[in-house]
């Protein structure tokens, strides 16, 4: 299949698909099982590969890449049966006896096109979504994370039969090629930028995509929070992998009255992060470059600001900032970098959300029910958490994803099974009654009977 053109491989996927290699629940199951068993036994390779990549402490790995996926594997394997059975619906009363299903159809072949900054967990629960929705599947990882796309490469290549699963690895270039090809679905996890090129290309052949993307999520506390445990959560959330999380806290405004206990808290904890061989670095120069530009700006270092362009590396660093201008409000960060504001007034929260609106994740720390509803209420956002970070893309019955610049559609668990699936109705209906008054010739008699029906169904 080496040998074989970009437009075959798509070619060969679509075959596939027609053949229903991975139509049957028993062939959805044995295709997962395929993939649990290998990411298992190649777990020591895959923290190797983030290792290489990041510097990624294993613990990090195993939580946030490897048992993701594992555990979105187990929720199919229990749940598959049930989605893939007819939904039987209720009938409106002037179409009785006739009767409704909903059936869960697969796309057909799907171009899943994955993350580097969370290359096993963004580019294979995809794939399980899609799988267990009865497609083929053509993956693409980020060419950014070399040593990770090389081991999904492998394990992909090594499980996989060739009409159900292809993997093709290269940069830009090669992703542009693949878009030329026509697919039944696209799944992109990604920056916004890229994001609007696929969406344009998929526009073209009117192809359904899925754009889970970025954006400046913020952590908005409230007077009523408990403060040593919501920063410890906080600062957690903010520099796993470096920082280099798509629903990261990117900023965090804190009320006034709190500034001293919250530089006091972080001063505690931040010391269990400024162990160099301890913490991801960044990706590449590249990305370094740009997340250390934003440090020049008009504001001020409480904890951190070091970093080694050599090593990649930049210290867990917490910067107060004094307005929504800030460089460090410019953009989606996605390193170290943890820009502070302390507020005095709900007014303000509304300004720095504005500046940056539809974050794919809003983050409330409060006891205040009033408080958290009127948050939740009044600022859009792809996912809320609660007193938390980051810890909702684990619950497997809550959909995950963006809205407007942060992306659209949802995935993980039936989500994910709904986005790779397209609900297609059913209606039967029977043939030992008809009535005659909907059949020409029409008659004023008709037009008055069916009045008169609709009128007692609807009670107009």
């Amino acid at each position: 299949m080496e040998n074989l053109t970009i437009s075959e491989k798509v070619k060969f996927l679509k075959k596939g698909f027609q053949d229903k290699k991975n139509f049957t629940l028993k062939q959805r199951l044995f295709h997962l099982d395929l993939l649990e068993k290998a990411i298992i036994s190649r777990e020591k390779e895959i923290q190797e590969a983030l290792q290489n990549d990041f510097n990624k402490p294993h613990f990090e790995t195993f939580l946030s890449e490897i048992f993701p996926v594992l555990d979105e594997i187990k929720h199919f394997k229990k749940n598959l049966r049930f989605y893939m059975q007819p939904e039987r619906v209720k009938t409106p009363l002037f179409l009785l006896p006739a009767s409704g299903k909903k059936y869960a159809e697969p796309k057909g072949t799907v171009l899943i096109i994955g993350a580097w900054n969370y290359p096993i967990n963004l580019t294979l629960i995809p794939l399980v979504g899609a799988i267990a929705g009865g497609n083929t599947v053509l993956l693409k990882p980020s060419e950014i994370a070399v040593n990770s796309s090389k081991i999904v490469n492998d394990i992909i290549s090594s499980i996989f039969p060739s009409d159900v699963v292809q993997i093709i690895e290269g940069d830009g270039v090669i992703t542009t090629e693949i878009l030329q090809n026509e697919f039944d679905h696209i799944f992109y996890t990604g920056s916004t930028q890229v994001g609007k090129i696929i969406y344009q290309k998929a526009a073209e052949k009117l192809t359904p995509v899925t754009l889970e993307l970025g954006g400046k999520s913020p952590a908005i506390f409230h007077d009523s929070a408990k403060l040593k445990r919501c920063v410890k959560r906080l600062l957690w959330g903010k520099f796993l992998n470096g920082g280099q999380t798509c629903v990261a806290p990117d900023y965090a405004l804190i009320p006034k009255s709190l500034k001293s206990s919250f530089l006091s808290i972080c001063k505690d904890e931040i010391k269990f992060y400024l162990t160099e061989n301890e913490n991801s670095v960044i990706v590449n120069q590249k990305h370094f470059d740009r997340i250390t530009a934003l440090l020049n700006g008009n504001h001020e270092v409480h904890f951190g600001g070091d970093f080694n362009r050599e090593t990649r590396y930049i210290s867990p660093t917490i910067v107060e900032i004094f307005d929504t201008e800030d460089l460090l409000m410019s953009e989606e960060i996605f390193g170290p970098i943890l820009p502070v504001y302390f507020y005095d007034s709900e007014s303000d929260i509304a300004r720095f959300y504005n500046k940056n609106p539809n974050p794919l994740s809003l983050y409330i720390f409060s006891d205040s029910k009033a408080f958290t509803e009127k948050i939740i209420e009044n600022f859009p956002s792809g996912g809320v958490l609660i007193n938390d970070v980051i810890m909702h893309l684990a619950h497997a019955n809550l959909p995950f994803g963006g809205r407007g610049f942060s992306g659209f559609g949802n995935y993980h668990g039936e989500a994910s099974f709904q986005t790779f699936t397209h609900t297609k109705s059913v209606m039967k209906q029977v043939n030992w009654i008809d009535p005659n008054f909907r059949y020409r010739p029409y008659t004023e008699k008709k037009t008055n009977f069916l009045k008169k029906l609709i009128a007692l169904i609807h009670k107009f």
